[in-house]
This record gives C-alpha cells, sequence and structure tokens, in this order.
C-alpha cells in the first residue's frame, strides 16, 4: 500500500531527528545497478562500500573533496559545498564508461517542500517450505505505515529519504525487526528475509538494488515517449479477464467486436498492429488482417501496451495504434500455482441445447479425422475442383461413398465450464549470471449458446438457436539467462482454441413465399505456435548502450473441416411437413500462415553538457507466406420420385439411396476458391530524443517497403502484386510543467496497406453470417496525418488523471462495401478505396485511491472516450451502391466508457472489484441502396469479482460476468432486426502455490 501525501509529510517530519545533521550520504551505480567494493574518501576520510550499497559520512559546513576508486584505480573526484552544519547532501554517483558523474542534493532536513522519495521492497520467504509467506504485516516501527505481504510474499513502501526500521509479523513465523534500513532518494533498498516457524529469522540480504523505478501501469505509461495506456498481469488478475480480447476493452477508448477484434479510438484492424514480445503475428482469421485477441490467454501474458501515438520504431500501419503484447519473462523466485475453475451460465449450462455426432477426441479440441475430407473425393476430384468430364456411374457412386453421411441435429445437456492451469517457475543465482525457466499449461471447456434469438429484417422474420462448445488450450516455455551485461530469452508458445458450432433456424421469407428451416454444423480449430529467441546487451561506448535482437517463427491455422449446411421448407401459411431443398453443401478449408521475423535496434544515452540524447536506429524485416486451401462439394439433383424429401438427410442419403445412384456428390470448388501469398516488408527507422531537463523532444524517421503477391493455383493467369515504398515521419514533444503534470503532442504520418485477404479474388465467407466476401486486388495504400494531445496529472505512482485530444485525416481509406451485383449475388462484401476521412476524439482516464487505512484500502478507476468520424463516399462506387456521400467509420462507437470500483481487506486478504463497460451504438454492416446501416446496438455490461487469499498458498476466486444479461441486439433505422441474450456467467476457482 502506497501512503498518502498527508502520511508522506508525516513520516518525513517524524525521521528528521533521525537524520543526523551535517552527513552525507553516497550511492554509486553503473549501468543502473549498485557498486560494491568503491572506496570513498571525503576530506581525507576513507570508507569502502560494502552490501547494502550505502557510505556515510559527517560533515560540517564548507566545500568538501571527494574522491573515489576502486582496487586502487581512479574513478574520479569532484567538490560540493554545504553553507551551514545542519546541512545534509545525498550524492547519486553514476560510472559511465569508467568516469563518474556525480549528481549532488543539498537539502536542510524538515525544509523539503515536497518530500524526495525512495522505496525499501522486499521478499518474505519460508524456510520450511521454500515458498513465499504471504499475509506477513510489514510496519515501520514509530509510524503508523504498514503493509501485508501478497501472493507472492512481496511488499514494498515509498517514503521520503531517512533511516527506517523495519518490523516484521506473522502468526506462524513470529516476529522480527530490521533496524537503520536507509531510504535515499530515488533508489530502492531491497530487504529480503528467509522465515522459520521457530521464529528465527535469517536477512538474505539489506541492499540498495538500484534506481528506483516504478513498474506499475501508470508509471510505465508516465515514463513513455509517447500515448501509451498499459495492463499489468496484476490488473488483468484483479479485473478476472481471461484474455488479452477481455482486458483491452477496459483501456481508454478501445472496443472489441465479437470477442476478438480491437478496435482503438473508432478504428478497426487495418489500422491496427499487434506484436507479441516485438514480432508481428500472423492471423488466424481468413477474412481479417489483426490477430483475433481472444486466442492470448491471460495465463501467458506479462502485460499489454497500448500506444496510441506512433513512433518510428512502431510498424508504419499503427494509425489507431499498436497493441504491444508480451508473455511472461525471467521468474522472480522458485515455485509453482496449480487451479481449477468450475463455472455455469444461468441460461445454458444444464438446459437442452443443439449438438451433432462429432469425432472421438473433441473433448480436447482436435478432430479425429472423423471431418476430414474424404482422401478418394480429394484425388479424384482435386479438391472438387476438377471433376472428370466423362465420369462413370460408379465412379459418381463411389465419390459419394466416400463421404460420412451424417447431418442429424440432437439434443444434449450443456455442463459446467471446467478448466485447469499449472505453472512452474525455476530460478538459480549462479556466479557469473541468474538462470530462470518457466512453464504454463492451461484447458478450458465451456458452452456458450444464443437464447430466445429473434430476426426480423426485410422480408425474413423467424427464430434461430446457436450453441457453441469451445475449447482451449495453452501451452508456454520460457528460458533466460541474465547478468549485468546482457538478457537472453527463448519463448515458446502454442495456443489452441477450437470452436464446435451448431446452429438451426426457422424463417419465414416473405419474399419466396416460404417457410425455411436451415441448418449449420461447423467445426472450426485455430492455432497459434511461435518461438521466439531476443537478446538484450549492455555496455557503455556512446553512453549507456543496449542493442536488442530477435528472431522469430509464427505459424498459425485455421482449420475448418466439413461444414456442412443445408435448408428444409415449406410454403408459408401450410401445415405441410418441411421438405429437404435439395442442397447440401460440404466445405473444407484449411489456412495456414507462416511469419519469419527479424529485428535489432541500437539504442545510446548520450550526455551533452547537461542535456540527455537518446539516440534510436534499428531494423526489421518481416515475411508472411499464407496459404490457403478451400474444397466445396454439394450434390446433384435428387433423383428419383420413391425418396421422400420429408425424411430426415441421414435417411435420404442413405447406403441405398447412395448405391442406387439416387443421391450424388460433385465437386463445386472455384478456381479461386485457394490461393497462396507472399508478404515481405523490410524496414529502417531512426529516432532522437533530446532531453532537456523540463521539455523532450524526439523526430524520427521510418522507411518501410513492402511487397506482396497472390497467386491462384488453380487458375494459372490469375495473380496480382503490391510493392510499395514509403518514408513515415514522427516529432513528439514532452513538456513536464512540474514534478506531477506533464503535456505531450505529437504529429506523425502513417498508412494502412490493404491485407492478403482484401486483396484475393477468392471468395471467403464471414465465420458470423456466412455471407461471401471478395477482395478486391486494385486496392490503394492508404495515407494518414495524426495530431495526438494529451495532459496528464500524477498524485502519486498509482494516482492519475489524462486527458487527450486527437485527429486524424485519411487519404483513400479502405473500406468495408456492398458488392456491384443482383438477386443472390448482391448478398456480400467487397472492399474499396474511398476518397477519403476525418476522424477526431476526446479520451479521459482516471484512477484516485479513495480508501487507505491499517485495515482497508479502495480505488475508483474509469474512463470516457467520444470519438467522431466521416467517411467521404462522394463520387466512388461505395456512394453509389450504399446510397449515401457520407457515414461514420465502420466499427466505431460515439460514445465508450468504463468505471472500476476495488475494495480491499488488507488483514483477511479479500479483494472485491466491480467492473462497469459500455459502449455505443457502431456501424455492424452497411446495405445497399436507400437501406440504412445495420447498427450494432450500444450496451452496459456489469461483473463482479471476488478474491480470498486463505493463506499463503491458497487462493479462492469468483467472477459474476454480465449481471444484468441485457439483450444483444441490431438494428436498421431504429427497429431491432436480431437480437438474442447469452446469459449470466458464474465461475469459480481455486488456486494453489507450491
Amino acid at each position: 500500500m502506497k501512503p498518502t501525501r498527508v502520511l508522506l509529510t508525516a513520516a518525513s517530519t517524524l525521521f528528521v531527528s533521525q537524520v543526523m545533521a551535517g552527513e552525507a550520504v553516497f550511492y554509486i551505480t553503473e549501468d543502473g545497478a549498485s557498486m560494491r567494493d568503491v572506496a570513498v574518501s571525503v576530506d581525507g576520510q576513507k570508507q569502502l562500500i560494502g552490501k547494502t550499497g550505502f557510505v556515510s559520512f559527517d560533515i560540517n559546513s564548507g566545500t568538501h573533496k571527494v574522491e573515489l576508486s576502486k582496487y586502487g584505480e581512479w574513478l574520479g573526484d569532484f567538490e560540493f559545498n554545504t553553507d551551514s552544519g545542519d546541512q545534509n547532501a545525498e550524492i547519486q554517483v553514476d560510472v559511465l564508461g569508467g568516469e563518474a558523474l556525480e549528481d549532488v542534493l543539498v537539502y536542510t532536513p524538515g525544509q523539503d517542500e515536497t518530500p524526495a522519495l525512495g522505496q525499501i521492497s522486499g521478499y518474505l520467504q519460508s524456510e520450511e517450505t521454500g515458498g513465499a509467506v504471504t499475509g506477513a504485516s510489514i510496519s515501520l516501527v514509530g509510524t503508523d505505515l504498514a503493509v501485508v505481504t501478497d501472493e507472492d510474499g512481496f511488499f514494498s513502501f515509498e517514503l521520503p529519504r531517512g533511516n527506517y526500521d523495519v518490523a516484521i509479523a506473522h502468526p506462524n513465523y513470529g516476529q522480527q525487526t530490521v533496524s537503520g534500513v536507509r531510504v535515499m532518494a530515488n533508489v530502492n533498498t531491497g530487504v529480503n528475509l528467509t522465515l522459520g516457524m521457530s521464529g528465527n529469522g535469517v536477512i538474505e540480504e539489506v541492499v540498495a538494488v538500484g534506481s528506483y523505478i516504478p513498474s506499475t501501469a501508470t508509471a510505465q505509461e508516465r515514463d513513455s515517449s509517447a500515448v501509451l495506456d498499459s495492463i499489468g498481469s496484476e490488473q488483468m488478475a484483479r479485473f478476472g479477464d481471461s484474455s488479452a480480447a477481455s482486458a483491452l476493452k477496459r483501456v481508454a477508448g478501445v472496443a472489441v467486436a465479437g470477442g476478438q477484434f480491437a478496435i482503438i479510438r473508432g478504428m478497426a484492424g487495418r489500422y491496427i498492429s499487434s506484436t507479441l514480445n516485438g514480432s508481428l503475428m500472423p492471423s488466424t482469421d481468413p477474412m481479417r488482417r489483426d490477430v483475433p485477441l481472444d486466442l492470448f490467454p491471460a495465463s501467458v501474458l506479462g502485460g499489454i501496451d497500448i500506444q496510441k501515438s506512433f513512433t518510428p520504431d512502431l510498424p508504419g500501419d499503427s494509425t489507431g495504434g499498436a497493441i504491444r503484447m508480451t508473455t511472461k519473462g525471467m521468474p522472480e523466485f522458485t515455485g509453482g500455482k496449480a487451479s481449477v475453475k468450475l463455472g455455469m451460465n444461468s441460461r445454458t449450462t444444464f438446459s437442452d441445447v443443439n449438438s451433432y455426432e462429432g469425432g472421438g477426441t473433441d473433448f480436447l479440441g482436435v478432430d479425429d479425422g472423423t471431418r476430414e475430407q474424404p482422401s478418394y473425393a480429394d484425388s479424384f476430384t482435386d479438391g472438387g475442383y476438377n471433376v472428370p468430364t466423362f465420369i462413370t456411374t460408379d465412379e459418381r457412386i463411389q465419390l459419394t461413398q466416400s463421404f460420412d453421411h451424417q447431418y442429424g441435429v440432437q439434443q444434449v445437456q450443456a455442463k459446467p465450464e471446467r478448466g485447469f492451469a499449472v505453472s512452474y517457475g525455476h530460478v538459480a543465482e549462479g556466479n557469473d549470471a541468474t538462470r530462470g525457466m518457466y512453464g504454463a499449461f492451461s484447458y478450458g471447456d465451456e458452452w456458450t449458446a444464443r437464447h430466445d434469438a429473434e430476426v426480423n429484417d426485410l422480408s425474413e422474420v423467424g427464430t434461430y438457436e446457436r450453441t457453441k462448445r469451445n475449447i482451449d488450450l495453452a501451452g508456454y516455455f520460457y528460458y533466460g539467462i541474465e547478468n549485468a551485461n546482457l538478457l537472453l530469452e527463448s519463448k515458446t508458445v502454442l495456443l489452441r482454441k477450437t470452436d464446435d458450432t451448431t446452429k438451426v433456424s426457422q424463417i419465414v421469407d416473405e419474399g419466396k413465399d416460404q417457410e425455411l428451416k436451415s441448418t449449420l454444423l461447423q467445426w472450426v480449430e485455430r492455432q497459434y505456435l511461435g518461438q521466439q529467441f531476443s537478446g538484450t546487451h549492455y555496455f557503455n561506448l556512446l553512453g549507456d548502450d543496449t542493442v536488442q535482437w530477435r528472431a522469430g517463427i509464427a505459424q498459425t491455422s485455421r482449420y475448418e473441416p466439413d461444414r456442412r449446411s443445408y435448408t428444409y421448407g415449406r410454403a408459408t401459411g401450410t401445415n405441410n411437413d418441411f421438405a429437404f431443398q435439395g442442397t447440401v453443401e460440404r466445405r473444407y478449408s484449411d489456412l495456414t500462415e507462416t511469419t519469419v521475423d527479424l529485428g535489432s535496434d541500437i539504442t545510446s544515452e548520450i550526455m551533452l553538457n547537461d542535456l540527455m540524447l537518446k539516440a534510436k536506429v534499428g531494423f526489421s524485416y518481416t515475411t508472411k507466406s499464407r496459404d490457403v486451401e478451400l474444397a466445396r462439394y454439394a450434390n446433384r439433383t435428387v433423383n428419383g420420385s420413391a425418396v421422400d424429401a420429408t425424411a430426415s438427410l441421414d435417411d435420404i442419403f442413405s447406403d441405398a439411396n447412395v448405391d442406387d445412384g439416387v443421391v450424388t456428390f460433385t465437386g463445386t470448388t472455384a478456381s479461386t476458391d485457394s490461393y497462396n501469398a507472399d508478404e515481405d516488408t523490410v524496414a529502417l527507422y531512426a529516432s532522437g530524443e533530446l532531453d532537456m531537463d523540463t521539455l523532450s523532444v524526439l523526430a524520427g524517421l521510418r522507411y518501410e517497403s513492402i511487397s506482396q503477391e497472390l497467386r491462384y493455383p488453380n487458375s494459372a493467369d490469375s495473380s496480382n502484386t503490391l510493392d510499395e515504398s514509403y518514408v513515415l515521419p514522427a516529432l513528439s514533444a514532452n513538456w513536464r510543467a512540474t514534478e506531477e503534470a506533464q503535456l505531450r503532442a505529437s504529429i506523425t504520418q502513417t498508412i494502412s496497406r490493404p491485407g492478403i485477404t482484401e486483396r484475393s479474388e477468392s471468395i471467403q465467407y464471414d465465420p458470423e453470417t456466412d455471407k461471401p466476401m471478395t477482395g478486391n486486388p486494385d486496392l490503394e495504400i492508404s495515407d494518414i496525418t495524426n495530431l495526438d494531445l494529451r495532459g496528464e496529472y500524477y498524485f502519486s505512482e498509482e494516482e492519475s488523471v489524462t486527458v487527450a485530444l486527437f485527429y486524424k485525416d485519411v487519404t483513400n481509406p479502405i473500406e468495408r462495401s456492398v458488392v456491384d451485383g443482383d438477386g443472390s449475388a448482391a448478398t456480400g462484401y467487397t472492399y474499396n478505396n474511398v476518397p477519403s476521412a476525418e476522424l477526431s476524439g476526446l479520451e479521459m482516464d482516471f484512477r484516485i485511491n479513495v480508501l487507505e487505512t491499517d485495515l482497508w484500502s479502495g480505488f475508483v478507476s474509469g474512463n470516457f472516450a467520444y470519438v467522431d468520424s466521416n467517411v467521404d463516399l462522394s463520387g466512388s462506387e461505395a456512394e453509389r451502391l450504399e446510397g449515401t456521400s457520407s457515414r461514420e467509420l465502420q466499427g466505431q462507437s460515439k460514445y465508450l466508457g468504463n468505471l472500476q470500483f476495488g475494495i480491499d481487506e488488507l488483514s483477511t486478504g479479500q479483494s472485491l472489484t466491480l467492473l462497469v463497460n459500455y459502449f455505443d451504438d457502431r456501424i455492424y454492416a452497411t446495405s445497399r441502396g436507400e437501406l440504412a446501416p445495420i447498427i450494432e446496438d450500444g450496451r452496459t455490461t456489469f461483473d463482479i469479482v471476488y478474491r480470498y487469499d486463505v493463506s499463503e498458498t491458497l487462493a479462492v476466486k469468483a467472477k459474476v460476468a454480465n449481471i444484468t444479461d441485457e439483450a444483444v441486439t441490431y438494428s436498421r433505422n431504429g427497429t431491432a432486426i436480431e437480437s438474442y441474450y447469452v446469459g449470466t456467467d458464474f465461475n469459480a476457482s481455486v488456486e494453489y502455490q507450491f
């Protein structure tokens, strides 16, 4: 718990008496780490800096001569002055390239207008178990300041300079006091202990561990060179976020569509870049270029940064923002966790829902071959594309027999959500380096459904039920080596998400005067597999120099075997039995995208008299290779009057009817259904940031060259390429008006290039609506100018308020639009460049600690965003087809908001958090002619998260999500055209540390 400013002032006053008048305290570092065995001489008095990292001298008023050496080697000398005998001095010395650079602060105790702060932090370990000691009371003797160690045994205080006695108490480990712990401004002093149940405590170390650089998300945002919002793993755990997608929707100006895809400041996927550990990621969705964020579970993520202003080290398409995810790194201690989870949904769990017969390994999210494309059909018809012209009757029968004709829908009881997770980390301290490894695995199985679903749009009125079984698997392994000069890391990630969907709809089509009953059976496996090696090297050549490099390979896949769809119908207003409408389609698709990413940059911090220059140069190379295989089959017209069209498909496609040639299959794959694509991106960038005390200015350039080629193996003469290069400038400034307040401003240029799918002539099918999506090979790159302004005020390292303004001007934006066609050909979508678009907005974000006592703490945080956009369609095909000259960006909500309230009961380790999320109406899809666009209506969700630390090794968690169960609705001109309910989720988990 961090003390309030009132407590800080009180503590500062209290410890004036403890700080000896006329004292000089030295702290010496090299490459950010404290130096040992340095001889410090002040006015002829010599002392050696030992393990604590500090050394102090009694001084009188006047000029003081300081000399520094190590093992007889001279490091430097300097002088400082004190005007009176009651003045003290804090001297921090940083040794750069063998040269000592001093920073002297002279002060009179008790007369600081704002207390200078440092930190005491530490870790308590059990002598018996080797694990963390949680729930221990840590207090400062003579004050009312106290905290409780967290689940990792960690504690910290942010305090004014001075000497402190630290008291430790635990019901099982007794009491200990560590006396004379020094706090120096901007320095972190570590206090690490091993406690035994006998009451004996072993002080492992009390040592200055380096400059105090706060690691909270707020501190990361404060110290960034750009407009940044950060989400730490602690916040994800506190808010019960299960994936990157659920965490991102709590960020100012960010919405998540379909539970998967981020929209930042009103700008969807093509305006957003996503990286994992610095490497660009391939996509698992054939319809989009952005990455489905529900694929990344919180259990493997170390944090997420959302950078909303462009800097040259970011991909050039980071217009709306850059989502930079990092996985867990070097573990802090040896130990592990295991947890089990159980959940239910108020509408779905234990109810009868639709399903179908699958394979024996469906519970693992892996098809056992049941749905695999028949090898005979594949080889005989070349994947449904090249059916022999003179096919014999026997060959056609054999082709049809190769398929497993199971189409029936059955009622099953939806089971409760269940899952487990286990992780283990090991760290070994060596003489030359620290080595660490961390591994994690998780599994989840959940049933979801849309209930009371209704459709009422144009001539179609009816109901439907859609049931999904979701299987999630995640595996992660980390290995790292770290010492004072380098950090080498290996990260391996395997993520799988499988959706098993059954959808049955009953719609009255007034235009066809028919009542139609349609069925969809769908199995989709999505997978991400990545391996990355990276290194960070520290040295002194120009100044404080850092070299970072990475080399990674990642492969994503989307495997959709045997997607079956068919329709029964009858005349409207009759009681006739529903009859098979003549066609069943079976579709087999397999998308694989492989990305190789290489990159390196060099950063140097160079002192120029009183100025600091941070120079950065780097390069990146990314190559993507996408292979899409799509095979389609359908039955020919059913022959024979003896076939009962009202029978089930299993009966219609019986072995007898197949053997008699009454029902037969043929291939229907189009020449552009399958394609191969390659995309190479080369980037060079350079930037310089000049720190002039209260003002920092960053300027830089990024050069990118992109080459994209699409090929269609079944259409030899059909291919297209895109070759472009561009230079993107960036200029930003950060004015630190006071210690608490700063103002940022930037002007940058970015681009938006068409994705592979958007340029593909292949017809893909929207996973949600099944509407055909056709790319446009003539798409051009969009150019964007960005203006950003943000003011920030920090009450403490945890508390802040920010207000941001932004403006974006887009030339030739790429927009999804309706196709030019008639009848069934007019039901899909394509992509077109339109003349221009403008977007502007306001964001506000805050966090305030509202309760802080020895027993309780509480906070309120939240954010609000207003976004306005206008897309100019005048003179374009989109204007002619949509019947309007302008509209908003698709997916953009005018208003977004979040509110969080949390309260902690410190003595028992319980916490309760209320979460509120709101997004406003947004365009889901455009429409033809005079029809208004389809709007996804805004809604508010309420969640509650609870945690109870039963002991130092056992914790219980619970969450209630979507408490109000507000209907999900889509509308046109204010009239609902589709609605459904998803229910309230209840889940609980038990976590054990070992």
